[in-house]
């Protein structure tokens, strides 16, 4: 952890985690760490995430660790966080194996009753395996809150072993979350740069974009249709999970939530949640931004030769949202509006028309150009 000079008592941060495993084979370098951490552990995945990762979880078995396995489905609720931390009684720490909902759910429940989190990320397409920080959702995979946790994560297991082979549209949405996150950074940053802290999230989502998404983005989705462990697809991973999450969790305390998570989040109660991925859902909201920032770096055409080369969607009817020109645009514009920080993450002022506007503009591009 670390602590700001700003204010009186300074700011507190949980620099996530304390200690992080990384490269090719990784997650085998980690077994006798994670054994480390008490007799009784509880694992916490979804069914693949878990199959994935069952010769670590036996290799913990062989140590003679008792472990608890829960399969977990749905969204990170607060029923499913109070659930879990129920079955937690007796046990020494908590895995969190999977994407973003099942990690998150064992980051908060962990948290809930004061135990060390491991992360072991077995997909590319959220940077919850590095964040201190769980969003909450409704049954229905409604955006509730995003709430910071107070501890760092003990430790995190990012091992490209694990993901080589999976769906390339993880890894595509893993990229567009990552560039959301640089993208609403360097915007935000435009007013103004506050802290030492905020400087370095900013320089880390410079060197994320320009130096690995951007360049590297679809060499990296060709080696994981073709299973190749390849120092550019470990490198993209790492910039999907690790980069994003050290960029957010330096920024956090200065930048708000800009264009890309508004939009993002309030879909959630307009799309299939089960279906939707959330990197593509803030990705239109980055689509958005190119048409109103004025100063864009990259036009909306730009932008979207990227989208398309990363094989991303382009357009809200990609997602099955149609007819967006009337009421349903109008209630998306009007929950993405209300969810922007105009004041820390928009260095011009935008009206909720024309955030529908904008919304209208990303549907017709793509339809003028297919």
């Amino acid at each position: 952890m670390s602590q700001s000079s700003a204010g009186a008592q300074g700011t507190r941060y949980a620099l996530s985690p304390t200690q992080i495993f990384t490269g090719i084979g990784c997650s085998r370098t980690a077994i006798p760490e994670i054994a480390g951490f008490g007799k009784r552990i509880c694992a916490v995945g979804g069914i693949h995430g878990l199959a994935a990762t069952a010769p670590i979880l036996d290799a913990l078995r062989v140590r003679k660790r008792t472990l608890d396995t829960v399969e977990f489905h749905g969204e990170c609720t607060q029923q499913a966080i109070d659930a879990l931390a129920a079955r937690l009684a007796g046990a020494d720490c908590v895995l969190g194996i999977g994407g973003g909902k099942a990690i998150d759910t064992a980051k908060a429940a962990a948290s809930d009753v004061g135990l060390p989190c491991i992360t072991i990320p077995t997909s590319p397409a959220t940077c919850a395996a590095y964040t201190p920080l769980s969003i909450l959702h409704d049954d229905q995979g409604a955006y509730l809150e995003s709430r910071r946790l107070p501890q760092p994560l003990a430790v995190m297991v990012l091992d490209p072993e694990l993901m080589v082979g999976l769906p390339a549209r993880l890894l595509s949405a893993g990229c567009i979350d990552a560039l959301a996150r640089a993208w609403d950074t360097q915007l935000a940053a435009r007013c103004g740069v506050p802290s030492h802290m905020a400087a370095l999230s900013v320089s880390v989502c410079e060197r994320m974009w320009t130096h690995t998404l951007m360049p590297f983005g679809f060499e990296a989705l060709t080696d994981c249709n073709a299973t190749r462990v390849t120092p550019v697809f470990t490198e993209v991973l790492e910039a999907c999970i690790t980069g994003a999450g050290l960029a957010g969790q330096l920024g956090a305390r200065f930048f708000g939530r800009s264009f890309s998570h508004a939009v993002g989040y309030a879909l959630a109660d307009f799309v299939n949640n089960t279906v939707v991925l959330h990197g593509e859902a803030v990705g239109l909201g980055v689509l958005a931004q190119c048409v109103l920032d004025p100063k864009t770096s990259l036009s909306l055409h730009a932008m979207r030769d990227y989208f398309r080369s990363v094989h991303a969607p382009l357009r809200f009817s990609d997602l099955g949202i149609d007819e967006l020109d009337g009421p349903a645009g109008r209630k998306l514009a009007s929950a993405a509006y209300a969810l922007l920080d105009q004041a820390r993450a928009l260095p011009f002022h935008v009206t909720e028309e024309a955030l529908y506007q904008s919304l209208l503009s990303v549907e017709a591009a793509d339809k003028d150009q297919a």
